[in-house]
C-alpha cells in the first residue's frame, strides 16, 4: 500500500510539472495579434511597428535586395511553409555521421520567428518554440509581409538593423534606390554582418567578399532575376565598388564598351557561360511581377 501511495504521489508531480511546462511554452507562443502588432524585438531590441515612420513597406525596397536576400537566404521561400525539411534531414544526417552539427540553414520564416519573439540561446527548448512560433507565422502573415518583416528587423552591420538604416549607413539613399550591386553587398553580409560589413569600413573589397559578390550577382543572371544589360553593368560595377570609377573619356563608345565588359567579365573568374533558364511559371518571379504590377 506504501508502495502505491508513493507512485502516486510521483504520478502527480510527473503531471503538475508536464502542466507547468506546458503552460510556459504556451506563454512564450504569441498571438496572431501580436505577430501584426507593434513590439520591440526580442533578439536586438528593434522597433518593429508597420505604421511607423522608419517601418518601409515591401514596394519601397529595391527587387534587386529582395531577390538578392530570396536567393542567398532561402532560394524556395514561396513554396515551402516555414522549414526546408530536405535541409533539415540533410543536416541532421551529416551531423550525425560526423559528431558535428552544423549551424544555419534557417529560413527567412524562421529568422524572423528568432529575430522578433527568441533570444540568442541554443538550447533545444528554444528550438523548439522557433518552430512553434515559425509554424504560427507562417499561417498569420502573408509571404510578402513575412519578407517585409523581415527586412525592417535583419542585421546588416554593427547596430545596424532593418533596411532603411543599412541603405543609409552604407550607400546614403533609400531602400527604393538600391542598385543590383549594393543590393548584392547587403545579402552578402547576412550570415556574419559585423565581419563581412568591414570590406565597407576598409573602403576595399576582399577577395572573399569580391567572389562572393560576383557569385551574388552571377546567380541573380543564371536564374533570371536581372536582364543582360543589368548584369553587364553590375558585373563592371563590382571592379570599382568602394573605389573612384574612372573617368568616362577613358573609355570609348560603341563595340569598344562591350568589349571591356566582356574583358571584367573573364577577370571576374566567369569560367562558364551562362545559360538562362526560362522564367515562366517560376513562383519567385511571379511574386515579384505580380508585386510591381499591383491590379
Amino acid at each position: 500500500m506504501p508502495n502505491i501511495k508513493i507512485v502516486s504521489l510521483f504520478f502527480a508531480i510527473a503531471v503538475a510539472a508536464l502542466l507547468i511546462a506546458v503552460t510556459s511554452i504556451t506563454a512564450w507562443i504569441p498571438s496572431a495579434a501580436e505577430i501584426k502588432g507593434c513590439m520591440t524585438t526580442s533578439m536586438y531590441q528593434v522597433e518593429l511597428c508597420p505604421t511607423s515612420k522608419n517601418y518601409v513597406p515591401l514596394n519601397q525596397i529595391s527587387s534587386y535586395l529582395q531577390k538578392a536576400i530570396i536567393l542567398t537566404e532561402d532560394g524556395n521561400f514561396y513554396n515551402h511553409h516555414g522549414f526546408e525539411w530536405d535541409i533539415i534531414e540533410k543536416n541532421f544526417r551529416e551531423g550525425w555521421e560526423s559528431g558535428k552539427f552544423k549551424r544555419g540553414g534557417s529560413t527567412i520564416t524562421q529568422q524572423l520567428a528568432k529575430n522578433m519573439f527568441l533570444t540568442k540561446d541554443r538550447t533545444f527548448i528554444r528550438k523548439g518554440l522557433e518552430a512553434i512560433i515559425t509554424d504560427r507565422i507562417e499561417k498569420t502573415l502573408t509571404k510578402k509581409e513575412i519578407l517585409e518583416r523581415y527586412l525592417n528587423i535583419v542585421e546588416f552591420g554593427k547596430n545596424i538593423y532593418g533596411v532603411k538604416a543599412a541603405a543609409q549607413a552604407y550607400f546614403k539613399k533609400s531602400p527604393a534606390q538600391l542598385t543590383v550591386v549594393e543590393s548584392a553587398f547587403l545579402a552578402l553580409v547576412l550570415p556574419n554582418p559585423v565581419q563581412y560589413s568591414k570590406s565597407y569600413y576598409k573602403k576595399e573589397l576582399t577577395p572573399f567578399v569580391r567572389k562572393r559578390l560576383n557569385e551574388i550577382v552571377g546567380n541573380m543572371f543564371r536564374y533570371s532575376r536581372i536582364n543582360q544589360e543589368e548584369y553587364d553593368a553590375a558585373v563592371y560595377q563590382i571592379q570599382y565598388f568602394f573605389n573612384p570609377e574612372p573617368p568616362a573619356d577613358m573609355f570609348t563608345a560603341g563595340e569598344d564598351d562591350q568589349t571591356t565588359l566582356r574583358e571584367l567579365e573573364e577577370a571576374a573568374e566567369f569560367e562558364e557561360s551562362v545559360n538562362v533558364p526560362a522564367s515562366n511559371g517560376d513562383p519567385i518571379e511571379q511574386e515579384f511581377q505580380e508585386s510591381e504590377n499591383p491590379e
